[in-house]
Order: C-alpha cells, then sequence, then structure tokens
C-alpha cells in the first residue's frame, strides 16, 4: 500500500475511534443531606477510582477540619478512559453529564473542587463546562494532576487553551520530563505549578507521569507552602479561600529541589 494512502488510513482510524459513539456513565452519587461542598477525583487511564483516588481520599478524610460538611466521590469511568483512543472525547461527555445533574435542583453545594489526573482532566473541564453553561452558582476549584491536553489525536493543544475555562480557582501541576505526550505544556486558564525537580530518583521515566499524583498526596501531609492540598477548599474553608488574584492563570510557579520539608515517603510502585 503507498505510504499516503496508510497514513490517511490511519489517520482515519483515529478520527473514528475518537468519536463517542454510545456512551452511558455511572450515575453520580445523590447530595448528602446537610453537605455544603463537594469534591470530586477522576483517575485517568490505566488506572481506576480504587488506586490513587482513593488513597488521597483516606488522607483526607484524616485531616479535614470539617469531614461532615463534605461530599468526597471518586468517580470511575474506568471502561471508557482505557481506551486511549477516545478517551479525551469520551471523558468531555462524560464530565458534561455529570456537570448537567450538579446544576440541577437535586443539588445545591456551595463550593465544589475537581481533582483530575492525566486523561480525567477532560472529564473535570466537562463538569465545569456544563455546570455554568446550566446555570451552576457553586464556587468551582479545578486541579489539574499532569493533564493530558490532546483531544483525538487531531488537536494537541485543546487542554492548554480550555482547561480551567469557567473556573473561579484552577491550578495544574505538571511534571515536563516525562514520554507521556501532550502532558509537559502549561495551560492557558491555569496556575502552573512545575514540580519536575522534585520528582524522586527512584521514580522511572514513564512513572513521572504520575509524580504531580503522589506530589499532590504527599502535600497533605507535608503542607510547607503555598501549593498542593493547603491551596485546597478542605484546607482553607470559607474563611481564606484562594483566588486566582493570587496565582495568575498562564503564569508557572517553578518549584525548586530544595523546597523544605518535602519528602516522598513510600514508593508506590
Amino acid at each position: 500500500m503507498d505510504s499516503r494512502i496508510l497514513f490517511f488510513v490511519i489517520l482515519l482510524c483515529c478520527f473514528l475511534s475518537a468519536c463517542t459513539g454510545n456512551i452511558t456513565p455511572d450515575p453520580f452519587p445523590p447530595q448528602t443531606k446537610s453537605t455544603r461542598y463537594l469534591l470530586v477525583l477522576v483517575h485517568g487511564s490505566g488506572d481506576t477510582a480504587t488506586d490513587w483516588p482513593a488513597e488521597l481520599i483516606a488522607k483526607v478524610q484524616a485531616v479535614i477540619a470539617d469531614l461532615d460538611a463534605w461530599d468526597i466521590v471518586a468517580y470511575d469511568w474506568g471502561r471508557y478512559a482505557a481506551d486511549k483512543a477516545s478517551a479525551s472525547t469520551t471523558g468531555l461527555a462524560i464530565g458534561r453529564y455529570i456537570g448537567e445533574q450538579l446544576a440541577a435542583a437535586a443539588y445545591c453545594y456551595d463550593r465544589i473542587q475537581l481533582i483530575g489526573h492525566s486523561v480525567g482532566s477532560f472529564v473535570v473541564q466537562g463538569v465545569c463546562d456544563a455546570y455554568r453553561t446550566n446555570g451552576g452558582t457553586a464556587w468551582v476549584h479545578l486541579t489539574f494532576l499532569d493533564p493530558f491536553t490532546g483531544k483525538g489525536f487531531v488537536d494537541w493543544t485543546y487542554g492548554q487553551r480550555r482547561f480551567g475555562e469557567g473556573a473561579d480557582f484552577a491550578e495544574a501541576y505538571l511534571n515536563t520530563d516525562d514520554p507521556v505526550p501532550s502532558t509537559n505544556s502549561s495551560l492557558s486558564h491555569a496556575h502552573n505549578f512545575d514540580v519536575t525537580a522534585l520528582a524522586p530518583d527512584l521514580l522511572s521515566s514513564r512513572d513521572r507521569h504520575w509524580w504531580p499524583v503522589l506530589f499532590y498526596i504527599e502535600s497533605i501531609e507535608h503542607a510547607t507552602g503555598r501549593y498542593g492540598y493547603p491551596l485546597s477548599l478542605m484546607a482553607t474553608g470559607d474563611n481564606n479561600p484562594v483566588t486566582q488574584s493570587e496565582f495568575p492563570v498562564g503564569k508557572t510557579t517553578i518549584l525548586s529541589g530544595t523546597e523544605e520539608g518535602f519528602v516522598l515517603k513510600h514508593n508506590p510502585f
């Protein structure tokens, strides 16, 4: 087969694979009576809600000041995230489904924080998009952990241009030397924290894509600066919420290897 024809066949296959088709997202849990806040954790491709989201939840529950005021959800979309060719497009659709639900009368949260890793960032942004479009008024905080920004193998900068739009505060934690494509560039609508220099030597090149996740989890117990968990709604509460003016969008804070007091306590791999 002519190389040019082969190229277009491959491109067509990628495009067709990127189409969402019919999806049936898992329903979002109802709001618990008397809760005011919502934390949603969204995994990427190749893991599930029982992996790092479960560890993060356990650590948050151990330190959060008013746990009864929070609903905490690890949303599992593993059967769709596993298809790397279509995960970004499907993730947006699933996120919009969740956002429409959260904007409905059955939910009345005051504050919502969504944390997504890798292609899970598409779910996070989809939630925010649909929530705002459907009149949702809660204060929204988006946290992207080494976000995968390519959409459908065609638009490799989608997330760089869009992630963080519509949020009251958006932040991204980046490792810039891993081999996963479209995960090493800053976002235009979020404040970017470059944590590359803090990655421990024990992590392989590929595992560095998970380093921002581990960094965020470790920051729950080792809150030594203005980054990670200390910026979250769980840590600041209503009295001192972080503002985007303090951490401007499109800008990058580089955390050096000399950040005091921060250590990786365990090797999760």
